[in-house]
């Protein structure tokens, strides 16, 4: 899976003379799930955290954990390795009714319903959504929102039990394996031409600040769309401040260095001398110096303050993770603009992948109700921006600057008025 970095799947244990599979790295044996001594001991480490308080587990690479390579035709006609997933997650919910199991499930939108468990959704309760992560990338790229528009389309329905985990960073390097071949040379001219960012020849090894060159309009555009994205959405430690990465660091190590807590020595992150630290602070201008938690928290204008808003308006629109998803159409290639609707209320959000600013005039009635009156009703702003009004018909017009977006909800005559 890392190559370059092993030369083989196989690694034979020093001590006692004994094979052993790994798909990544040799220091990360394959877990035996056909072993039921292996199935109780991860149960029990499960408990363990679960005690202390932990609310859920993030399952790596959840198909190879699954994989009964290497195990003998006795011990793998013992055990459905979905059957197993089934089973941690009752366990964890008998822990804990509201824990989750969140999945790194890299495949088609097809094979990941298997892991959600299917029809009775028992499995896993997230899964990271890395289709609609990817084309997010081709479509910053290409400043145009039309091939994130297309994934989000084909998504296949899911259990309500389940859901999409909305994300454009995590602690690996930022995938593009399902884009084709030139679709990924165009992320990477656009965001890492250099080949020291690249790995693996799939992805690249740096932050959202730094790949959009530290633009605060194109950034905040990116967070408002991952929480206006049908789904949860899921923040990397240091994403809230607008953290950068240490290039010097080796592989994807680059992007977990330390957390920047505050200005001072090592970021406020450790008193040791710099030399004894595991990993590196970042240095230049996406350094503790200008970036870092203490200062964000006291400037209300900061990204900090800007996500904070973002998690509070999430929270009060639950049609963002419990609705039905529509685009709605418009003819501007760069806007993507689409809505959510659940329980009678419907909040519509609207995104410039442009680096110019955009016309919008679009109709908020659902495709194939072209009669829903809306007569008084109006488009309530939900950030910072002035409400718009609506035709009867549902129709309005919209001005977004560079990388502008909003967020309103269908407010009509009557209804009750959500502060």
């Amino acid at each position: 899976m890392f190559p370059g970095e092993e030369t083989s799947i196989w690694t034979q244990d020093k001590a006692t003379g004994e094979w052993y599979l790994h798909m990544f790295a040799k220091h990360q044996p394959d877990l035996n799930v056909a072993n039921p001594k292996v199935r109780d001991e991860i149960a029990k480490s499960m408990g363990f955290w679960l005690q202390l308080g932990l609310d859920g587990f993030r399952l790596d690479a959840v198909p190879f954990f699954l994989e009964l390579q290497g195990t003998s035709k006795e011990d793998s006609a013992q055990v459905d390795p979905h059957d197993y997933l089934s089973a941690l997650r009752s366990f964890l919910n008998r822990r804990n009714g509201s824990g989750l199991l969140l999945g790194e499930v890299n495949v088609p939108y097809k094979e990941q319903l298997k892991y959600f468990g299917g029809a009775a959704g028992n499995e896993l309760n997230m899964q990271f959504d890395f289709l609609s992560m990817q084309n997010l990338y081709l479509s910053l790229a290409r400043e145009d929102a039309r091939p994130l528009a297309k994934s989000l389309s084909s998504r296949p329905k899911i259990h309500p039990d389940n859901q999409w985990a909305m994300f454009v960073r995590n602690h690996d390097e930022l995938t593009l394996d399902k884009l084709s071949d030139a679709e990924r040379e165009e992320v990477f001219a656009a965001f890492g031409p250099d080949e020291d960012v690249q790995m693996y020849g799939r992805g690249l090894r740096r932050r959202l600040p730094t790949m959009l060159d530290g633009d605060p309009a194109r950034i905040r555009m990116v967070y408002s769309l991952m929480f206006a994205l049908p789904g949860t959405p899921v923040l990397f430690y240091g994403e809230e401040i607008g953290m950068g990465e240490d290039l010097s660091a080796k592989g994807r190590s680059a992007v977990r260095s330390p957390m920047q807590w505050n200005d001072t020595e090592n970021g406020g992150f450790s008193t040791a001398a710099q030399k004894d630290l595991v990993a590196q602070v970042v240095d230049g201008y996406f350094g503790p110096k200008t970036v870092n938690a203490a200062a964000a928290k006291r400037d209300p204008e900061s990204l900090w303050n800007f996500i904070a808003t973002l998690i509070q308006r999430y929270r009060e629109s639950p049609e963002l993770g419990w609705g039905d998803f529509e685009l709605i159409e418009q003819p501007a290639a760069k806007v993507l603009l689409h809505r959510c609707s659940w329980g009678g209320s419907t909040v519509v959000l609207a995104h410039n992948f442009g680096a110019e600013p955009a016309s919008v005039a679009a109709n908020v009635s659902p495709a194939g109700d072209p009669e829903s009156g809306f007569e008084g009703a109006y488009l309530r702003d939900l950030l910072d921006g002035q409400d718009i009004g609506l035709a009867d018909d549902g129709g309005f017009e919209l001005e977004l600057g560079r990388y502008g977006y909003r967020w309103f909800r269908i407010q009509r005559p009557g209804e009750r008025y959500i502060p």
